[in-house]
């Protein structure tokens, strides 16, 4: 799952312009290149990953695990204890997510939509980049772009980026960089889940927010036809893949080796905040309805996580995190409600 609050999947009308928020990962077996020497060894091969946090109240208990985006390529997860835990549990809470139902919007009308949709990651008018960024940031552009960028290849979706947005085009940038530099945003964590509760019978509670979708082909018509304040997003995006790179390599390494305390020391200079509020900041969403999408998404986590401490013996829980070792992230919301949370230990 994509890490929140970067994904904002609105409506199906709008997957082609929210699959950039993604980061999507490359392909299967597909060749890495290897590391500069100027890059931060990355470790490889089977590590402990992270701990789990324990919340209890009386005696039932909810086991966190959190998930942590880019993480090295090619890490196999031991995990054994998130195996041992699931196999007592009786329910895995997962990520918060939007989800747009078929019955919301129809699928007659999704299909209609669909091909309306594909283009609506490029800017109105053809506009190119060049065009709307501004002089002194456009030059930053290139030089990552012709770095990471294969926009020479006319097979390739990279050849059309100069006329895309500026928060697609950057954040498809992004995830080019993060791939050259040995990392990857598959999440290692659900694979274990899904084997481990399928293993033991466990059930897996999708954890969906489904806003209101009212009005969705006038929204894409308006989304189409405006730009979006993404310039913020745009600039945000390019200074993190100059100055952070490295940083990433190494909140990467301390997740693979579960040193929450090198989590919580590294510096976290995120666009996700910049290029969230570029979405839902857009007046098309108004017309779609949705509205407060962050804070609905926490209400419906914290709901569901103390309805299971209150039904289940054991619970587990899938978070980024983030929401972990931050004092304004769900972990810090649960203690505030009285909630005994310990730390995890390193393995």
């Amino acid at each position: 799952m994509s890490p929140l609050p970067i994904v904002l999947i609105l409506s199906l009308s709008l997957a082609a312009a929210t699959a950039a928020l993604a980061n999507p990962s490359p392909p299967a077996n597909t060749p890495v290149p290897p590391p500069t020497d100027t890059e931060t060894l990355l470790i490889v091969g089977e590590q402990p990953g992270p701990g789990m946090w324990k919340v209890s109240r009386g005696n039932n208990v909810l086991w966190i695990v959190g998930t942590q985006m880019p993480v090295p390529q090619n890490m196999v997860w031991r995990a054994k204890s998130l195996k041992a835990v699931i196999a007592q549990s009786q329910e895995v809470l997962g990520e918060p997510a939007i989800s747009v139902s078929m019955k919301q919007i129809g699928y007659f009308t999704a299909l209609t939509m669909l091909p309306s949709a594909m283009e609506a990651r490029k800017s109105p008018d053809n506009a190119m980049l060049k065009d709307i960024v501004p002089p002194d940031l456009y030059p930053r552009w290139l030089l990552l772009r012709d770095k990471y960028v294969d926009q020479y290849n006319t097979d390739s979706e990279d050849a059309d980026i100069e006329r895309w947005r500026p928060m697609f085009a950057a954040l498809h940038l992004y995830s080019k960089a993060i791939r050259k530099s040995g990392l990857t945003n598959t999440n290692p964590v659900w694979p274990v889940i899904n084997e481990s509760a399928k293993k033991h019978r466990v059930k897996i509670t999708e954890l969906k927010l489904e806003p209101p979708v009212n009005n969705a082909r006038s929204a894409l018509k308006e989304f189409r036809a405006n730009r979006l304040a993404d310039l913020d997003c745009f600039a945000k995006t390019i200074a993190r893949i100059e100055t952070d790179l490295d940083a990433m390599r190494s909140r990467a390494r301390a997740w693979a080796v579960g040193d929450v305390d090198q989590l919580r020391r590294l510096p976290v200079s995120d666009q996700r905040a910049a290029c969230q509020e570029a979405i839902t900041n857009a007046s098309f969403v108004k017309t779609l309805g949705a509205q407060n999408i962050p804070a609905q998404l926490e209400t419906l986590w914290l709901t569901s996580a103390e309805t299971a401490l209150a039904k289940n013996a054991v619970t587990v829980a899938v978070l980024p995190i983030a929401q972990l070792v931050t004092p304004e992230g769900y972990l810090a919301k649960l203690r505030q409600k009285g909630y005994v949370v310990t730390e995890p230990e390193t393995e």
